[in-house]
């Protein structure tokens, strides 16, 4: 069972990523000034707050000493480098990059390297089935707020039979705000990408802000995917900065050959798609964390979500930061009933007892997370008829 898979980057198509067209150098992005982030700091810097970033590694780079406490490789291909695609680097500098000229959103949290993908942004369910085993037994010890995820794949069915789904809600429910891309294939609707499709996790959109910081000439990203999704909820939750994005370069490697726009030479580099806008918003998410430490992942969702500024063509909010601090949460995910892939896995892990049982009939609280392993659940055992297994693209350009 190797369902194959990559991360999210290089709008414009699904699948294994594209050759991308250098563009004629527009203005690149302000970036983290953009979403008020700058005027946050006084506030909140991600101090204090793990993230998790599970992706194609992490290279050693000077914007991110100190900051990498963690490297687990679970795709196990020999790789000699850290991160031979370049995109984990890109996307963990956005989130927690702490340089003299560069900084992302929370420059003081903490960064664990979950490496699922290769060189090419591709990998198996296998990896990424282990690297949530890990997160699940880990989060505590290492301090795990929140989880960045820059891969995606086409939504089949409803979240209720989709395996990314209850994968990513395993997380969000064990107290780990999960912040996904919501891919590159808009601007149709119904494309917004799995597991960024699941309800209950924060789903990130691109906007593009001319590379200037005034917000009314700000407009949603013509590749960013668009709700609704199968189930029909709307989506992307909210948007962020995602077209000429400057951020950590790792020169030599597969991305910085075949897609990267530099700028202008070094240890920087441009690049576009959802994958710089999660990373964004799971920056602001450590952010309003170390701020509100007692806060759930719904309660960081209703923060980001209520803290955003209006975006001229569309209903989602852009990312601001700073208001996200200091907002009182939005009320989001009421009334949502968690994936029945989760419901499954608890099952078949002994954390839920008793036929018939409701899902309100569940303390989230009271379940051993640490034993909860979706590699070690005996297949034959459960149903998993109408589970979707898909590959999954990554979200850059």
């Amino acid at each position: 069972m190797r369902s194959h898979f990559s991360s999210q980057a290089f709008p414009g198509r699904t699948g294994p990523p594209s050759r991308p067209t250098l563009t004629s150098r527009p203005r690149p992005s302000p970036g983290v000034q953009v979403v008020d982030a700058d005027q946050a700091w006084s506030g909140a810097t991600g101090r204090g707050v793990t993230v998790a970033l599970m992706d194609t590694g992490i290279a050693q780079h000077p914007d991110l000493e100190g900051s990498v406490i963690a490297r687990l490789d679970f795709v196990n291909d020999g790789a000699t480098l850290l991160d031979p695609s370049g995109h984990g680097t890109f996307v963990a500098g956005l989130i927690a990059a702490h340089g003299r000229t560069f900084s992302g959103v929370a420059p003081d949290a903490k960064l664990v390297s979950l490496r699922v993908l290769d060189q090419n942004g591709k990998g198996t369910i296998h990896a990424v089935l282990a690297a949530f085993d890990w997160v699940l037994q880990n989060r505590a010890a290492m301090r795990i707020k929140v989880l960045n995820l820059s891969f995606g794949a086409p939504q089949h069915s409803s979240y209720h039979r989709e395996l990314l789904a209850g994968v990513v809600e395993s997380a969000w429910f064990a107290g780990v705000t999960v912040v996904a891309a919501a891919g590159n294939g808009g601007p149709a609707q119904g494309t917004v990408a799995m597991p960024g499709a699941d309800p209950f996790v924060i789903t990130v959109g691109s906007f593009a802000d001319q590379g200037t910081l005034a917000t009314n000439d700000d407009r949603e990203s013509i590749f960013s995917s668009r709700g609704p999704t199968r189930d029909g909820f709307a989506k992307p939750d909210v948007l962020a900065p995602g077209e000429h994005i400057v951020s950590l370069r790792v020169p030599g490697t597969a991305l910085d050959r075949e897609a990267t726009d530099t700028a202008p030479a070094g240890p920087y580099a441009r690049l576009t798609g959802t994958s710089a806008s999660t990373a964004m918003a799971t920056g602001a998410a450590a952010d309003v964390l170390e701020a509100h430490r007692a806060y759930s992942p719904t309660q960081v969702k209703g923060a980001l979500v209520a803290g955003g500024r209006r975006i001229v063509g569309t209903r989602t909010p852009g990312l601001d930061v700073d208001d996200a601090l200091t907002v009182r949460p939005a009320r989001v995910n009421a009334d949502l009933l968690p994936s029945r892939v989760l419901l499954r896995l608890l099952a078949a892990s002994g954390n839920v007892f008793g036929p018939g049982l409701t899902w309100e009939g569940i303390s989230w609280e009271g379940i051993s997370w640490e034993s909860v392993s979706w590699e070690g659940v005996a297949w034959e055992s459960v149903s998993w008829e109408g589970v979707t297994w898909d590959s999954v693209t990554w979200e850059l350009r």
